[in-house]
């Protein structure tokens, strides 16, 4: 097969940056061929997929020396619109993605610009969204999919240009085990079938072991290995190194959703004594139909929780709804015994601590001191108990430098900015939702490692997560939710 993708010699530098991103890379990728990005976060995996569509250099700027082709294509000579024809991008985020009223027009919008016929255009999307399993949601508003969803719809996007070139950055990172199995199952059905190369990095080694090719580890943006997924895989001090989770410890431990089935026992756990989160007959709906009801659960002091379950399940509406953000529409959650509809959210947040999806949503300030001291200034505390907090919390998180600028943080630094920020307001409920998700395996670890410490310092810790390794490694106890209910509460060994 001859080579779809050739990096020769290609060294880039984004604008300002005295430090390349990517340093001498030189290799090739067939036509047909799975090639797995893999390495630590900042290891240049986003900064080699946008490479290959031309975002790099066309949209960014920065220094580009040496080539890129693509599909027979130098992405220096050809422009974004012109490569989108022989390459389709998903990135790590869909909400940078989704930008129009409803899943058809989003999936159409592609095909739509560049003139095909209406029969043509339906076709595609139609093949496209049945891909994603995604059928039945051609009127619903981008906005109202879940996190996973919405990560289907932009590979429905993608695929919807039937490109020879499919790139996907970190696509799995928001997508429950299932529905990475699916997206994964039609990506082997576009490369057996359709001989479309797919580049994707990711971080997920028990899927890249199984499906990719050939795995290219980045360090540092140099090339640290490229070669089958067999031999990568097989060398554990390798993928140590390189921030990857070895496959043969995932696959020791994984047990997977099917093993937490609807018929163990849950009045072991829901009968706890000294209880910090009681929730009774609770259900909350939006205004498309779209929900959770019937949950019953209590959660005990000092209890070290994971909730599992399928994207668009509602775990986070279950916890925007314990933390009031949202209120419940039937039911009532009480925190310490007390309801939270008489709360305010101010008042919960002493309570509880919410570390969101996204860290980025929860940081606005200067630096990191500031960040962590800033809802601790408006409650109009001493400047000597605003210190004290302060540092404190800064030091159970291991953050260093106060004064860093939190969004030039990485990823897992930014998560944990959020950690001390609710640390220092004497929340002793921490919950998490999904802060593993596009989080490197030591980046998890780091973040777990201090859920655990704070557990054995007393607190209650609440994770939602689709990472099964994480969940078994970490959680004393493992709750799998649907729409209609808690399916599975069971202690783990």
């Amino acid at each position: 097969m001859s080579d779809c993708i050739v990096f020769n010699n290609v060294s880039f530098s984004y604008p300002k940056s005295a430090k390349n991103a990517l340093e001498d890379i030189n290799l090739s990728v067939k036509e047909g061929e799975f090639f797995a990005v893999m390495g630590e976060n900042t290891a240049g995996k986003t900064t080699f997929c946008r490479l290959i569509n031309g975002i790099i250099p066309h949209l960014s700027g920065g220094r580009l020396s040496g080539s890129v082709i693509a599909g027979g294509l130098n992405t220096k000579d050809v422009s974004v619109p012109e490569l989108s024809h022989k390459v389709g991008m998903v990135l790590d985020d869909p909400d940078a993605q989704a930008f129009t009223s409803t899943v058809f027009h989003e999936v159409a919008f592609g095909p739509e610009n560049i003139l095909l016929p209406r029969d043509e255009v339906k076709e595609r999307v139609k093949f496209a969204v049945s891909a994603v399993g995604l059928d039945g949601f051609e009127d619903r508003m981008p906005a109202t999919l879940s996190g996973g969803e919405k990560q289907r719809l932009s590979i429905a996007a993608a695929l919807a240009m039937k490109g020879k070139i499919i790139v996907l950055d970190e696509p799995l990172c928001r997508l429950d085990p299932q529905g990475a199995q699916d997206v994964l199952s039609v990506i082997k059905k576009l490369k057996d079938e359709y001989h479309i190369t797919v580049v994707m990095a990711a971080h997920e080694s028990e899927k890249m072991a199984v499906h990719a090719d050939r795995v290219c580890i980045l360090k540092n943006g140099r090339i640290a290995a490229c070669d089958s997924a067999e031999k990568i895989f097989d060398n554990n001090v390798l993928l140590e190194e390189n921030g990857i989770m070895p496959f043969k410890k995932f696959k020791n431990k994984y047990r997977g959703f099917a093993d937490f089935n609807t018929d163990n026992e849950k009045s072991n756990t829901n009968n706890r004594h000294d209880p910090v989160i009681e929730i009774k007959d609770f259900s909350f709906f939006y205004p498309n139909g779209t929900g959770i009801e019937n949950i019953n659960l209590s959660i005990a002091k000092n209890d070290f929780t994971a909730i599992i379950g399928n994207n668009g399940c509602g775990k986070t509406t279950l916890l925007k709804n314990i933390t009031g953000l949202l209120r419940p529409g039937k039911g009532d959650i009480y925190i310490h015994g007390k309801n939270n509809k008489n709360l305010e959210c101010s008042d919960i947040s002493k309570e509880i601590g919410f570390v969101m999806q996204n860290p980025d949503t929860q940081l606005f300030t200067d630096s990191v001191f500031n960040e962590v001291a800033f809802a601790l200034k408006n409650m109009r505390l001493p400047k000597t108990e605003i210190k004290k907090r302060t540092e404190e919390a800064l030091e159970i998180t291991g953050l260093k430098d106060a004064d860093a600028f939190p969004h030039a943080l990485n990823r897992a630094d930014r998560i944990k900015t959020v950690i001390a920020c609710v640390l220092a307001m004497g929340s002793k409920i921490i919950i998490f939702d999904e802060v593993d998700a596009g989080n490197d395996y030591n980046g998890n670890l780091r973040i777990m490692n201090i859920a655990g410490d704070l557990h054995s310092r007393g607190y209650t810790i609440i994770f939602v997560t689709h990472n099964m390794f994480l969940a078994e490694e970490y959680a004393h106890r493992l709750i799998k939710l649907e729409r209609n209910g808690i399916v599975s509460d069971i202690r783990n060994s």
